[in-house]
């Protein structure tokens, strides 16, 4: 391994707490049993250090999806600290740098450069990235200490805390390595994932051509962060699985959030703009197929399109006819909006069809 290329303070590191976690966890029910205690005070570690992730790091702080009370600002900086994933301020940075400059040399952990590097490698690394254009965030207070104090933090919520609720049932060691080292692992990588596998795999039904895809059960181990197509296409918006079967419960919490006054002004993606944003990933997929086609076979396939290109534009412009108008006051508008709805689903649908139809051509 080349010295210059890696940093080995954070090689060793992030090799000896996954094996230590795993092992140690394993010799220490072997040698000393199981008391309920433990995977409860990893359950409990690994929901709060994540949400602190999902839902402070990446949609409060990173994308600004919503508006939050200056109390919540503390509690996701403690949270945040005590996943021990770098402060907020570096953790934004990077993330910010990702979406600006996705699959290019500039996206820090791009899925280009390899699995390996997309997942760990990058931090790994001896070439750290400056801390740039979070300047919004360095004027808050909250942020600004959790930098300056940063693993000083993690040291009292992320260690000492969990260790000390072992001394109430007599296992100190038993919560190290359950509370700590395991929960530390499962998020660290459980986030990775987010940064390596949704952009290897997944589908795309918002930007065929974008790495990023949606994944519902890497949703499951993310706390709903695996619809990562739809986020990178929306990323201002809160939410990441938008139906409500969609496993998100970042976006659960930040609605709960909402309804007691810590968060605000919470910001989502309109029914017509997701339709909208669908349709113009199919239309580019099918021009996309239709160039390596024969002239002979595109025409009867041009002349379906442009009538449902027609249609579009028709529900388009009737839709924004409706949206100028108040709809909580009007029921005949509503349920005009909710028709406009189905017919657009109905062409969006014939749009897959022709797709479907010229991907298994054969010329």
């Amino acid at each position: 391994m080349n010295k210059k290329q890696y940093d080995f303070s954070y090689v060793i590191a992030l090799s000896l707490i996954p094996v230590v976690g795993i092992i140690g966890t394993i010799w220490h029910i072997w040698n000393y049993g199981i008391v309920w205690q433990e995977p409860f005070l990893l359950l409990v570690f690994w929901i709060i250090t994540g949400l602190g992730i999902t839902v402070g790091y990446h949609r409060l702080f990173s994308h600004r999806s919503f508006k939050s009370h200056p109390i919540l600002d503390w509690i996701m900086a403690i949270f945040g600290a005590a996943a021990l994933e770098n402060s907020a301020l570096k953790w934004c940075s990077d993330h910010r740098r990702h979406h600006k400059h996705l699959d290019t040399e500039k996206d820090p952990y791009s899925i280009t450069e390899g699995f390996f590097h997309a997942h760990i490698g990058w931090i790994l690394k001896n070439n750290p990235s400056p801390v740039e254009k979070v300047k919004d965030l360095e004027e808050n207070p909250a942020l600004s200490f959790q930098n300056k104090y940063y693993f000083p933090l993690f040291i009292i919520f992320g260690l000492f805390l969990p260790i000390s609720l072992g001394f109430i049932w007599g296992r100190p060691l038993g919560a190290l390595f359950w509370g700590v080292l395991l929960r530390i692992t499962l998020v660290h990588h459980f986030t990775y994932f987010i940064n390596s596998l949704c952009h290897y795999i997944g589908n795309k039904p918002y930007n065929f051509k974008c790495t990023s895809g949606d994944s519902w059960y890497v949703a499951l181990l993310t706390f709903g962060e695996g619809f990562h197509n739809y986020h990178h296409k929306f990323q201002w918006d809160y939410r990441n699985g938008i139906r409500w079967f969609h496993f998100d419960p970042s976006k659960w919490l930040i609605w709960f959030l909402s309804k007691i006054g810590l968060a605000k002004e919470l910001k989502k993606a309109s029914y017509m703009q997701i339709l909208k944003a669908r349709s113009i990933n199919k239309w580019n997929q099918i021009h996309s197929s239709l160039e390596n086609m024969p002239d002979l076979m595109t025409i009867s396939y041009k002349e379906k399109l442009q009538t449902i290109k027609n249609n579009f534009k028709y529900l388009e412009e009737s839709w924004n006819i409706i949206d100028k108008e108040n709809i909580q006051k009007n029921k005949l508008l509503t349920k005009k909006k909710k028709i406009l709805q189905l017919e657009y689903l109905s062409n969006l649908k014939s749009l897959s069809l022709i797709l479907i139809a010229i991907q298994n051509s054969h010329y």
